[in-house]
């Protein structure tokens, strides 16, 4: 227990190792009776102390706060929407990290919910839950959030961008792309460098565009003073504060385009399970047959894919169920 450490508030909470990842398997054979659950966790949890080294400069568990959490969550997200780590493999990378952190610091004030909080996809790979940002919350976190971190909310949530395509994204030439051709191309900051095109459908998104660019002061919505990297920082740490996530914000984009292509909700939308139920709601609220329904169901499905950049129907349906 931390009470009987002999230094609990120095360097690692006196875990007795200046490495954060010695630091995490003392703290487990502290905590724990298991010696192949202690392997097993202590190998995610090296996983997730050199990330948290390298991308965010940190090398003292003292330092870490739950918005660090929620970062590495979008970082599993990403690498999971990139097909190198199932859903369940997300959840146990970040279920490790906050045991560690529970045992380390004797509470349990750095842990974040994987699916809650985090927004990682069920270990199915298919929704059951909504996960996307409600209008109240998107609204709420609009009037408590710094300007530029509202402008990339609206983008996030209008275009279906993640994080680094918002914070790349150079609005001021996004907006007279789609003033020009009724789409906008996001290029920077996408996975595998993979360009994708997102069609202009509403007057939300110009204003959006419109709102970024307004603010933008260089190439890309990242403070001229700043790089990418003490950005992200500063705006998970934000972001942390309030009811809301980026990912979020890109699963609200993914059902609202779902709906307005097809002209019914979504299985979470709708509260329906995955599959046939599903498409023989589809086929009443559309009067077609259940077939005609499953092949509209998929081609829609494949459209919004295209949207978010997935390369896998099976990460949209997390986002759609």
């Amino acid at each position: 227990m931390r009470s009987e450490r002999t230094n609990p508030d120095s360097r690692n909470f006196g875990l007795r190792s200046r490495d954060m990842g010695k630091a995490g398997l003392n703290a487990l054979k502290e905590g724990m009776k298991s010696f192949q659950s202690i392997a097993t966790i202590h190998d995610r949890w090296s996983v997730f102390s050199a990330w948290i080294k390298s991308e965010q400069g940190i090398k003292d568990m003292r330092d870490i706060e739950k918005a660090h959490l929620v970062a590495y969550a979008a970082h599993l997200n990403d690498r999971y929407e990139r097909g190198e780590i199932a859903p369940s493999t997300a959840q146990n990378y970040l279920s490790a990290v906050n045991r560690v952190m529970e045992i380390a610091r004797g509470d349990r004030q750095v842990r974040v919910d994987p699916v809650s909080e985090g927004g990682l996809p069920k270990r199915s790979g298919i929704a059951t839950g909504d996960r996307s940002v409600s209008e109240a919350a998107h609204n709420a976190a609009m009037g408590a959030t710094s300007e530029r971190l509202g402008a990339l909310l609206e983008l996030q949530r209008n275009f279906g961008l993640r994080f680094e395509e918002s914070a790349k994204l150079d609005a001021a030439r996004a907006l007279r792309e789609a003033e020009k051709t009724g789409s906008v191309s996001i290029k920077d900051g996408t996975k595998g460098g993979r360009a994708r095109t997102v069609p202009i459908t509403n007057d939300a998104q110009v204003s959006a565009l419109q709102r970024a660019a307004a603010i933008q002061d260089g190439r890309s919505m990242i403070p001229a003073e700043q790089n990418y990297r003490e950005f992200r920082q500063e705006a998970y740490r934000e972001i942390g504060r309030h009811p809301v996530n980026f990912h979020g914000e890109r699963h609200h984009y993914a059902q609202t385009r779902y709906r307005d292509l097809l002209g019914a909700e979504c299985p979470v939308k709708a509260g329906i399970k995955h599959g046939r139920a599903h498409h023989e709601y589809l086929a009443k609220e559309l009067g077609v047959s259940v077939a005609h329904a499953r092949m509209l169901d998929l081609e829609i499905r494949s459209e919004v894919a295209r949207e978010l950049g997935h390369g896998r129907i099976d990460v949209t349906n997390s986002y759609l169920g």
